[in-house]
């Protein structure tokens, strides 16, 4: 529980501090953050998944706000085209914008349906939140 709570405070803080910052910053450093933010609030459900930490339905319920919020927020950030040399990003996003888009909605689109009632529901709805991951990274992000 108290894990939990800690995991909470941390993204709570990330969220706060990446907002102040990205008022300031080029689109490279905001889809940065943006990318760490949504690993950050995933990892507390797969971990919780996975039992590495112990369920709690109001933290999971947290973490999948926060990514609702951070995938209505992925079009938007990722207006900005600027690419140095060590981003992820692939021009293709730019050159395909409607079908990001279309893969950002799919990802707010599976996490309205994550279930975080209880850990078994969390398990059987999680699947889905990778699967709209790994279909935009595969063809937007560099391996």
């Amino acid at each position: 529980m108290l894990k939990g709570i800690i995991y909470l405070l941390m993204s709570v803080f990330f969220m706060f501090i990446s907002s102040i910052l990205f008022a300031a910053d080029s689109g490279y450093v905001e889809r940065s953050k943006l990318m760490q933010n949504i690993r950050l609030e995933f990892s507390v459900l797969a971990r919780m998944s996975r039992e590495k930490i112990e369920f709690d339905e109001s933290l999971a319920e947290s973490a999948r706000l926060n990514l609702l919020k951070l995938a209505a927020s992925t079009p938007t950030i990722f207006e900005d085209d600027d690419l140095p040399i060590n981003s992820e990003a692939l021009p293709a996003i730019w050159e395909n914008w409607d079908d990001f888009v279309s893969k950002s909605e799919d990802l707010e689109f599976v996490l309205e349906g994550v279930d975080t009632s209880t850990l078994i529901d969390l398990r059987g709805s999680l699947g889905n939140v990778g699967a709209a991951c790994g279909s935009c990274h595969q063809k937007y992000r560099m391996n």
